[in-house]
C-alpha cells in the first residue's frame, strides 16, 4: 500500500460539503465568479478551481488525487461544491459557477442538445456491476418477463432508462412495454422490497446491500452486446472556461490520469478513501464490487450513446461531438 495514502487530506481544507443544494443556494454560496477564480493564483501559488460532484462511489479517483496530492502538484486549489443532483451539477456548470463538474453524459449530451455551454474533457468510469435487478421470488428471469411491469430508474429519460430501453430493444422487447419510475437509488431496494417496482437499475453500494439483505438477483444486463463499454461519466467544463484557462484544464486533466492509473491499480485505496467523502461506512466500502476506472480517456464511442439518445426520442439534432470534446495533451 502506499503509505502517502495515511497522511490527513492535503485537500480536505478546501472541501465545503452543502448537501442537498439548490442551484440558486449554489449560485448564492460561490461568492467568487470564474474570472475572478482564475486571473491570477491565489496566496500559495496555486489556480483556484471549483469542482462540482455528487458523492458517488465512483468519484474515489478523483479524491484520491485531492489526497495524493496530485492537483497541487499540478498547481491547482480544487473547492469540492457537493451537489444533490446531476441536473443541478450541469445547471450549475453551464451557467458559470462551476469550473469542472462530473456527470454522466446523457446530462451533458442534453443540455448541449439545448444549447448549454458545456464541453467534455475527460472519462471517469465505464460500466460496472449495474444491472436490472428482481427480488428472488419476482418470477421475473428475462427481459421478456419485464412487459408491463414497473422499473426503477433514477431519473427518467437519463443513463438508466437510455440502458434499460436498449437492453430491451436488443432482446426483441418494446422498450416502451415497460413503465419506468423515478427513484432515488437509495430508495430502490425498498421499493423492490414493499412491491413498488417489478424491477430496479442499482448501483454500487446498493447491488451489495440489497444482494445481501433481499437476496436480489440480477434479470437483465443492462450493459451488454452493444452497450457492453458503453461510456458512462466524465468530466466536464465550458467552452469559456477552456479557453480563457488552457492550463488549467490540461493540469485538471493530468491529475486525473494520475489519479485514475493509481485508483485503477490499488482497490484498497480505493476502499479507504470512499468512506471519507460519502456516507458509505468502511466495512461497506469493502465489499462492494469493483468500479471501472478509466486510466486512459477515450471518447470517441460517444457516438453510440448519441445514437441511442435520438433513437429513443431524448432529442431529435445530433449534437455535433467533435465541438463539444476538447482534447488535451499531446
Amino acid at each position: 500500500m502506499n503509505t502517502q495514502h495515511t497522511r490527513p487530506l492535503r485537500g480536505r481544507k478546501a472541501l465545503i460539503a452543502i448537501a442537498a443544494l439548490s442551484v440558486t443556494a449554489l449560485l448564492s454560496a460561490c461568492t467568487t465568479s470564474v474570472d475572478d477564480q482564475t486571473a491570477e493564483k491565489n496566496d500559495a501559488g496555486l489556480i483556484p478551481i471549483n469542482v462540482g460532484i455528487i458523492p458517488f462511489a465512483e468519484l474515489a479517483a478523483f479524491y484520491i488525487g485531492i489526497d495524493q496530492g496530485f492537483f497541487e502538484d499540478e498547481g491547482l486549489d480544487v473547492e469540492v461544491l457537493q451537489l444533490n443532483g446531476g441536473g443541478a451539477v450541469i445547471t450549475a456548470l453551464s451557467a458559470g459557477d462551476l469550473d469542472f463538474a462530473y456527470s454522466n453524459y446523457v446530462s451533458v449530451l442534453q443540455a448541449a442538445s439545448k444549447g448549454l455551454p458545456v464541453s467534455l474533457i475527460r472519462e471517469n468510469d465505464r460500466p460496472g456491476a449495474q444491472a436490472l435487478f428482481v427480488m428472488p421470488d419476482s418470477g421475473i428471469t428475462s427481459a421478456k418477463d419485464l412487459v408491463g411491469k414497473r422499473v426503477a430508474v433514477n431519473s427518467l429519460k437519463n443513463i438508466m432508462e437510455l440502458t434499460t430501453r436498449a437492453a430491451l430493444k436488443n432482446a426483441g422487447v418494446d422498450p416502451d412495454s415497460v413503465e419506468y419510475v423515478e427513484i432515488p437509488p437509495a430508495e430502490m431496494s425498498a421499493a423492490l422490497d414493499n412491491n413498488q417496482v417489478d424491477a430496479a437499475w442499482l448501483v454500487g453500494p446498493f447491488v451489495t446491500l440489497a444482494t445481501e439483505n433481499l437476496g436480489v438477483q440480477v434479470a437483465v444486463e443492462v450493459f451488454e452486446g452493444e452497450t457492453a463499454d458503453l461510456p458512462v461519466a466524465g468530466w466536464a467544463t465550458t467552452p469559456v472556461f477552456a479557453q480563457e484557462n488552457p492550463d488549467a484544464v490540461e493540469a485538471f486533466v493530468r491529475a486525473l490520469d494520475k489519479a485514475s492509473a493509481l485508483a485503477a491499480e490499488n482497490p484498497e485505496l480505493v476502499q479507504e478513501i470512499i468512506p471519507t467523502y460519502s456516507q458509505i461506512t468502511p466495512e461497506l466500502a469493502a465489499r462492494m464490487s469493483p468500479i471501472n476506472f478509466v486510466p486512459k480517456s477515450d471518447l470517441s464511442s460517444l457516438e453510440l450513446l448519441q445514437d441511442l439518445m435520438i433513437e429513443f426520442g431524448y432529442y431529435t439534432e445530433p449534437v455535433p461531438l467533435d465541438s463539444l470534446i476538447i482534447t488535451t495533451g499531446d
